[in-house]
């Protein structure tokens, strides 16, 4: 599941649209606090979060949510249309940001960056599975040794 965050509601609902039309689940948000509360109680493959909003910035909604040991691995997406300079951007970066947008957005370049990320996210799923299951038939093999070994040994005789 995606969220947005921004506290323009056309830009929420035209970004819902445009990626439920791509079968993407969205749920959307106003505020970083309204955010904050969300990502507690659902956990999502992406956040594409504004930068510019009243109260909390998106910079400090994406510390905050790093933070957060359930959503340490969401991938976030800053938008902005004001802060455009290499400082924000930069700062996107450093506070939780995987990449960073300027608006007004490029649709096809947002789905890309999107599907992009899912890829990524269901690779990493994949890999914990094969790990998971390795982890288990290295131990099942461990077990079965020491079986073997344990019926091996003979009584000593005196």
């Amino acid at each position: 599941m995606i969220l947005i965050v921004d506290d323009t509601p056309e830009n929420l609902i035209s970004l819902k649209k445009v990626l439920e039309r791509h079968h993407f689940e969205v749920d959307t948000a106003s505020s970083g606090e309204e955010a904050l509360k969300k990502v507690l109680k659902k956990a999502y493959v992406l956040i594409i979060l504004d930068v510019q909003m009243p109260g909390m910035d998106g910079f400090e909604v994406a510390e905050a949510i790093s933070g957060f040991s359930k959503a340490k691995e969401t991938a976030i997406i800053f938008l902005s249309a004001a802060n455009t300079e290499l400082n924000f951007i930069t700062k996107g970066y450093s506070s939780g940001g995987l990449d960073y947008i300027t608006k007004p957005v490029d649709i096809n370049i947002l789905l890309l960056k999107v599907k992009t990320f899912y890829q990524i996210y269901e690779q990493s799923r994949k890999l914990i599975e094969v790990q998971k299951n390795l982890l288990e038939e290295i131990e099942f093999r461990k077990q079965a040794e020491e079986k073997k070994t344990n019926s091996l040994v003979l009584p000593v005789m005196s």
